[in-house]
């Protein structure tokens, strides 16, 4: 498995991928700040959204818009950079050519069918308002136990976002795993810092804030 990506698109990326999860972090840490953003009518794009739910159906607007940056760099990673070396496994049946393409294959499928089913089943749970920071914005959402949070797992959404990325990768047969490698790190800063008690304390010691204060 190799990590080599060509440069600076790997700069790029790295950054690139980073912004989804900065902006999770602003409205996690900084939610009443976010909120009177919006209210200000600072970021464009939101006004026309019912004013039920108004500040959680911002987040999940805003989160659709920023797919675009982890959709793009992973398009042009594996369609751009590594298009020949996917065309033969996908096109030409590289996938299936040894046993050991075959078993890769395979654990890419598997990887990806369960990525996704944490994912809709956190969907299942949550709802769209639990999943974009509803609690965090004062709305009443409902604490669940059931599946995937019986499950022991911190963060079975973004869980499952990982395993998705790397199922496709490994399905693929791509030449590098940078770019899932950079998925992990970001996500998982935002399990133990950006979106956790931790990151919120750190905050507000640097930025001097009260305890409990968020802004």
């Amino acid at each position: 498995m190799k990590f080599d990506i060509p440069q600076p698109f790997g700069i790029a990326a790295f950054f690139l991928l980073g912004i989804e999860r900065v902006l999770y972090a602003y409205c996690y840490i900084g939610t009443d700040h976010f909120k009177k953003t919006v209210d200000k009518k600072k970021i464009p794009g939101l006004s026309a959204l019912p004013q039920d739910g108004y500040y959680w159906r911002c987040m999940q607007r805003l989160g659709m818009y920023i797919k675009i940056f982890q959709f793009g760099v992973c398009s042009y990673d594996l369609l751009v950079l590594d298009g020949e070396n996917v065309k033969s496994n996908l096109i030409e049946g590289g996938m299936i050519s040894t046993s050991q393409m075959k078993a890769q294959l395979a654990l890419g499928v598997l990887l990806l069918f369960i990525g996704q089913v944490l994912n809709y089943a956190t969907f299942e749970a949550l709802g769209a308002k639990g999943v974009y920071y509803g609690y965090e914005f004062g709305y009443p959402v409902a604490r669940v136990s059931c599946f995937p949070y019986n499950l022991n797992i911190s963060d079975p959404q973004y869980w499952g976002v990982i395993l998705s990325v790397f199922g496709v990768y490994l399905s693929v047969g791509a030449s590098s795993f940078a770019i899932p490698m950079m998925e992990l790190f970001w996500y998982g800063m935002s399990m133990k810092v950006f979106e956790n008690e931790r990151g919120r304390r750190w905050y507000n010691a640097l930025a001097g804030e009260g305890k409990g204060k968020t802004v």
